[in-house]
């Protein structure tokens, strides 16, 4: 049986960070979403309209399920004139650990 103290840690050491991963694999459970951030981790700077074209889906859901991402903080936006691009935000501590693990799948 656990101790008090062993309890308080475990509840400590379970905030911060940790939290974000439930919303992040929330949005990376929808086949499109997965897809497309695994498009970005292979390509840099891929706007809306490739999104688009790969996926054969309109313009208006590619630029809806990148919102969803960019809102997790798993991409950020590059504003190129009127295109609107996207790439894997490597700052993020969550998105930086979903490439190793995607990565290392293979």
């Amino acid at each position: 049986m656990l101790t008090k103290e062993q309890i308080t840690d475990i509840k400590s050491g379970m905030s911060g960070e940790a939290t974000g991963f439930p919303l992040v694999f929330q949005a990376l459970g929808d086949s499109g979403r997965f897809n497309i951030f695994r498009l970005l981790m292979g390509h840099h700077d891929i706007c809306v309209t490739d999104v688009s074209n790969v996926f054969g889906i309109t313009v208006s859901a590619a630029s809806q399920q990148l919102r969803v991402l960019e809102r997790l903080g798993l991409v950020i936006k590059i504003r190129m004139g009127q295109m609107v691009c996207y790439e894997v935000n490597l700052e993020n501590t969550i998105a930086k650990q979903m490439v190793k693990l995607l990565s290392a799948r293979g």
